[in-house]
């Protein structure tokens, strides 16, 4: 059956002929929103070592040198999924945090490590970041790696497009400034996909539906929904045992999800529909759905419409 959403899984299939497996990397970057003071600890929903993949995890022991996590993450997606093609994924924390030299550096080696342990498997770069951490050499250096032929993702965090959500939850940049990074990518013919958490403090849900039809205006390749999870160790997690907010059911997720997809082109390429988190990382509040069914469930939902992707663009 067609999915009733554009699937980013799916396209890479059809770009590179099979599925392919992004490796999860810890590369050593901090964020300036928790060492420069101004954010008093960083954002209030961050986990303290900022959701980085479960295979990086050596017993008690966080992996830390590059070369060994970019080993790991080869052999544990090859033995457990028979993966075959690869995107290199900084995933932890600001991986832009650096001046453009020495990520060039960084990421340079990166690449020569990976062909290196799985010569030719190699399809693209994914880097996470916040929009406050972008510039025009930034952007140019990212660009460069389309030119030497691999597929190059930007994921940067918006969150909300609402600044007083922003504020609330500590996230130390505005709508502005994601507006700024997001242009500058665009003109290098970088992808973006843009992180969205749904669920956040004080919102509701057509302030989640104007955040997508901001994005619909300002422009996107792909997307990556979060429902809000309570990390232990994150100001959140204080903040709901003060009893300070309420989250959101997982029950209402598939509707919701359903409603911002109606308001996204169907060009835009969904990444993921929820949050990933191990399960002893966040609080125990209610069963989280698995990822497979929740996929069922909004394509349930958007048959139940007799809608889709797309369907309320204007």
């Amino acid at each position: 059956m067609k999915s009733r959403f554009n699937r980013h899984s799916e396209r890479l299939i059809e770009r590179f002929g099979e599925k392919v497996w992004r490796l999860g990397l810890d590369a050593g970057f901090s964020c300036p929103h928790r060492l420069q003071g101004r954010g008093k600890g960083g954002c209030s929903f961050c986990p303290p070592d900022a959701a980085i993949a479960a295979y990086q995890h050596d017993g008690s022991r966080i992996v830390l040198n590059l070369d060994e996590q970019i080993a790991r993450a080869v052999a544990f997606t090859r033995y457990r999924y028979k993966a075959r093609l690869f995107f290199l994924y900084f995933q932890a924390y600001t991986n832009t945090y650096l001046p453009a030299d020495q990520l060039r550096a960084l990421y340079d080696h990166a690449i020569s490590v990976m062909e290196a342990i799985a010569p030719g498997t190699l399809r693209g770069l994914v880097i996470s970041t916040r929009p406050d951490c972008i510039d025009r050499e930034k952007v140019e250096l990212i660009a460069s790696y389309q030119r030497q032929g691999l597929e190059v993702w930007l994921e940067l965090g918006l969150q909300s497009a609402h600044d007083q959500t922003l504020k609330r939850i500590n996230r130390g940049h505005s709508v502005a400034d994601f507006v700024a990074a997001s242009n500058l990518a665009y003109d290098a013919g970088i992808r973006r996909a843009v992180h969205v958490i749904l669920g956040l403090p004080g919102e509701n849900r057509l302030m989640m539906l104007e955040t997508m039809r901001f994005l619909q205006k300002n422009g996107l390749e792909g997307i990556k929904f979060h429902d809000l999870r309570l990390a232990k160790g994150s100001a959140l997690e204080r903040s709901y045992r003060a009893g300070e907010f309420a989250p959101l059911h997982p029950d209402r997720l598939p509707p919701l999800l359903a409603d911002c997809l109606e308001l996204l082109p169907a060009s835009v390429e969904v990444l993921r529909l929820s949050s990933d988190f191990s399960r002893d990382s966040v609080l125990d509040l209610f069963p989280h759905p698995d990822k497979n069914n929740l996929y069922m469930a909004v394509e349930a939902e958007l048959a139940r419409r007799n809608s889709f992707q797309g369907r309320l663009v204007e």
